[in-house]
Order: structure tokens, then C-alpha cells, then sequence
């Protein structure tokens, strides 16, 4: 692993036990990663971080260039693919600290787009936007790890939100198919604005798939024919179970298929996702 801190690349870098990160959990981050040494949709995680840290109130300077040039940075050399994590935190109060963290991607076993994962529904509900705002990405992961109290055999939890609609899992958007219509809960549910989850989108409605995204009751999932998860580090990942309803059996449906075969092209054609030098 390596860690940008202070202007300076290492392998052993260190920061303060009185950082207010580390202290009170003011701090943003955000997961990228890489496709044959490529840095995946670096620009909106870029404005997600910066608008993350805005809500804050910690001042991100770093010019979206100059991101890319430490991120470079921490990417060359590595014989493959990366998970790049960058951090800012509220420092000692007056000076923030920015870190990056780049290791080897831990790509999902290939057997859970095979088989499939099973998902649980968290007993807890999402904060309410009013209160935490659904676009920051904060350190602070206390609601996350008491959504995942007792459902720990489940490989994501899924959240409702305080009107008991569903939002979104811990770490993933969700999406799920209906007559062939693929169905995920709208920015107004109060989620994160997945970039994969876009992108998603976007794929599907250029393979003509028809998209909504609105307000998706319980019910739906447990009557859906299809699910899958979307998120940085995995793309897509099928769902097989949601709590004790099975989804499939075999092999994951023809919706979630079509959309994972063509995924890995579908980003690669797609200019706009790639720092252009």
C-alpha cells in the first residue's frame, strides 16, 4: 500500500491521534479504482469529494489536474488494477489533511457473479437528508455498523428511509427488474449518487432497456424477478436471496446478464469516463 500525506508519497506515513478525522469523524473519502491501469470515472468522484467536503465545511483546494497528477502518481508501478481511496479530513482545526491511499484491488470472488449474494434488511432506517445529507460520503460509519448488527452472514445491508421506502445498501445502489423494466430508487429517496449506478442507467437505456427511478415500496423486492447491486470496486453483482426469498437458482436473470456482459465495453467506448491528458 501507498499513502500520499503532506505533499509526499510513502509507505509508512502517519498522521495525528488529535486529528479531528480521527477524533470526531470529520472527514470525506471517496473509493475509485482502476481498469488496466486506468483510473474509472475520476472527474465525478472528484466534484463528489470537493462537494462532500463542502458540505463539511472543509476547504478542498486541489485543482481537479492536480488531483489527477497525485493519483497518477500513486498508480504507477502497481502490476495491477488498484482500489484508490482519497481522505480529507478537518485536521487540527485549521489545516485540513489530505491523504490518498492506493492498494491492489480486491476484486469480488468471481463465484458471486455466478452464484450471487444474499442481502438482508436493516431494522434501522437511513438518516434523514435534513439531518445528514445523502451526498456526503463521511468517515464516520457508526449508522452503517448498527445497520449491520445481527444480519452479519448477509453480504450487504439493505436501508429504508425514515418514509420506509427503500434507499439503498451500506456500500451499493440497488436495482431490480419488473416486466422486464429495471426499477431503482430516485436521488429524491435520499441515496448517494452512484457514479457506477449512472452509468448503469445509462447502459441500460442505450441497450434499450426501459429505466425508472422513483420511489420503490418493500414489497417490490420481495416480488421483483431480478436484482443486483452496483458499486465502484464490483460493477454489478446479482442478487440471489433477499433475507429468505430466493431469486434464482442457477444462474442470475437475462436483464442482469445482458447488462454485466456489456458493461466492462460499454465504460471503455465511453470517452467522457476517462482522463484525457
Amino acid at each position: 500500500m501507498k499513502v500520499y500525506l503532506d505533499g509526499e508519497w510513502s509507505t509508512e506515513a502517519k498522521i495525528s491521534v488529535l486529528d479531528r478525522g480521527f477524533m470526531y469523524g470529520e472527514g470525506v473519502y471517496e473509493s475509485l479504482r482502476t481498469y488496466s491501469g486506468n483510473i474509472f470515472s475520476p472527474r465525478k468522484h472528484y466534484e463528489r469529494f470537493k462537494r462532500s467536503a463542502g458540505i463539511l465545511g472543509i476547504p478542498f483546494e486541489v485543482e481537479f489536474t492536480e488531483f489527477m497528477k497525485i493519483l497518477n502518481e500513486g498508480i504507477e508501478g502497481m502490476e495491477s488494477d488498484c482500489t484508490i481511496r482519497t481522505v480529507i479530513t478537518n485536521g487540527d482545526g485549521k489545516k485540513p489533511a489530505f491523504l490518498v491511499y492506493v492498494m491492489e484491488l480486491q476484486a469480488p470472488d468471481p463465484d458471486l457473479y455466478t452464484y450471487g449474494v444474499n442481502v438482508g434488511i436493516s431494522k434501522f432506517r437511513r438518516i434523514q437528508d435534513v439531518a445528514i445529507p445523502s451526498a456526503l460520503k463521511t468517515t464516520s460509519h457508526a449508522s452503517s455498523m448498527m445497520a449491520r448488527q445481527g444480519k452479519e452472514n448477509f453480504y450487504e445491508i439493505l436501508m429504508l428511509n425514515d418514509k420506509g421506502f427503500v434507499a439503498e445498501g451500506l456500500m451499493s445502489n440497488i436495482f431490480f427488474v419488473e416486466n422486464l423494466n429495471l426499477i431503482t430508487p430516485s436521488i429524491e429517496t435520499g441515496i448517494l449518487d452512484g457514479i457506477t449506478r449512472e452509468v448503469v442507467i445509462d447502459l441500460a437505456r442505450s441497450l434499450e432497456i426501459k429505466v425508472e427511478e422513483r420511489l420503490v415500496n418493500v414489497d417490490e423486492l420481495f416480488n421483483c424477478s431480478e436484482m443486483f447491486l452496483t458499486r465502484t470496486s464490483a460493477a454489478l453483482i446479482p442478487v440471489r436471496k433477499i433475507e429468505s426469498r430466493l431469486l434464482f437458482e442457477n444462474e442470475p436473470g437475462g436483464v442482469t446478464q445482458f447488462l454485466m456482459e456489456n458493461f466492462n465495453s460499454y465504460i471503455l467506448q465511453r470517452q467522457d469516463l476517462w482522463f484525457q491528458q
